[in-house]
């Protein structure tokens, strides 16, 4: 009766040598430049879409409107039918300054999930070189923009930006200490992704890409009608054009605060959603996708072996294994990766926490997501289907096209 255990074990043994390697890549010099390099600042378009957010847009303006970017950049508030007077906040901030503007989406689209529509009336509203996409809850230092653009290189086509929901020694709490290191591991990992050359993963609230690249690509294709996960496609999509690279800003002032959770529910109902969009699979890499199903099965098979360990005698030492072989790669590699953040506040129990916490925080979200998936719609049409049809005309004129030649 220890096969649940002897499972978690192997799968342990897998998730630990991958982290293993994510926390060596780490350890690597970066290549991202520091702020105030010198180069040729060109214009910027920060693209903020806003459903109902008239009470936290005042504070999330001023802070982009104090950027000290070198450069011209326009604000577009794409207002997505909101009923709570956001477009009256926009339009006020507007009339005190000019580089704010105001787009507003009367009807949701068709062809793409109500979030990318927004993106994409935003994008299209300007005409910049560089596109940046943020959230209405998120706070900027003043050096973010400058920072963010200056770790581009020539052959980068995205910057993805480190987000984190405390300032350093400002998470208070078991859940506060939680959360920021669950948001600095996940910036770490695609920090180390990045340098391994995997483009697969982005936060949309802070990164920015070429306009040029973006219309390459064929704009969000397809993909967009993701419910979510839309970031990651596109960071995806932008990375696998010719010679195309992405970089990830690594100056603390490129880092943006968004909002956080504020309750252990709420918490784990985000990394639900986050869970869901690989429901649709269709879109994502394949080895991105295989990590993501390890790093499930690994979290759901320790939590459950932790959970039945009074019924399963025979498999203790198996389950006690599990840990022995996660916890130490894991930690090592989280204070590793926090000191090169400079976040050694969220050093020592907030780590150890966070590591005996997180197999079960993703168990539970990979639970829930299956028991309730997220939306399938985007707009008036099926996502599911239409997609999958996608996928078929895309494999049938494949085929075909090879049978030709």
């Amino acid at each position: 009766m220890a096969s649940l255990p002897m499972l978690s074990f192997v799968l342990a043994l897998g998730y630990a040598l991958l982290a293993l390697l994510l926390s060596l890549t780490l350890l690597r010099d970066g290549r991202a430049r520091r702020p105030g390099a010198a180069r040729a600042w060109l214009p910027v378009d920060v693209v903020l879409p806003a459903r109902n957010e008239a009470s936290a847009l005042p504070a999330t303006l001023a802070s982009l409107l104090a950027q000290d970017y070198p450069g011209a950049f326009t604000v577009w508030v794409v207002d997505d039918r909101s009923d709570d007077g956001t477009a009256d906040v926009v339009r006020a901030a507007a009339e005190r300054d000019r580089r704010v503007r105001l787009v507003s989406v009367r009807t949701p689209s068709r062809r793409l999930a109500p979030k990318v529509h927004a993106v994409a009336c935003g994008i299209a509203a300007g005409s910049a070189p560089w596109i940046v996409t943020t959230d209405a809850d998120c706070r900027f230092e003043r050096g973010w923009l400058r920072a963010l653009l200056a770790s581009a290189d020539v052959n980068d086509v995205m910057v993805a930006g480190y987000v984190e929901t405390a300032r350093p020694g400002r998470a208070r709490g078991l859940l506060g200490h939680v959360e920021a290191v669950d948001w600095a591991s996940l910036m770490l990992t695609n920090s180390a992704l990045l340098r391994l050359g995997a483009r697969v993963a982005s936060s949309a609230n802070n990164q920015a890409y070429r306009r040029a690249a973006f219309e390459a690509a064929g704009r969000f294709g397809v993909a967009g009608r993701a419910p979510s996960g839309d970031e990651d496609l596109l960071t995806q999509r932008l990375g696998a054009l010719p010679g195309a690279s992405v970089a990830f800003a690594d100056a603390p002032e490129a880092r943006v605060l968004t909002e956080a959770a504020g309750s252990w529910p709420q918490f784990v109902r985000q990394r639900r959603r986050w869970v869901s969009r690989y429901q649709h699979p269709q879109h994502y890499h394949p080895g991105f996708l295989a990590g993501i199903a390890w790093l499930g099965l690994h979290s759901l098979s320790l939590a459950l072996a932790t959970l039945t360990a009074p019924w399963w005698p025979a498999g203790q030492g198996w389950l006690l294994a599990s840990w022995a072989v996660v916890l130490p790669v894991v930690l090592t590699g989280m204070h590793l990766g926090l000191a090169r953040l400079g976040r050694r506040d969220l050093m020592g129990w907030p780590v150890v926490a966070w590591a005996l916490l997180h197999p079960f925080l993703i168990a539970l979200s990979a639970l829930w997501a299956g028991l309730r998936p997220g939306s399938w719609r985007a707009g008036a049409e099926a996502y599911r289907l239409r997609l999958w049809r996608a996928w078929w005309r895309r494999a049938w004129r494949r085929r075909v096209s090879g049978n030709a030649s």
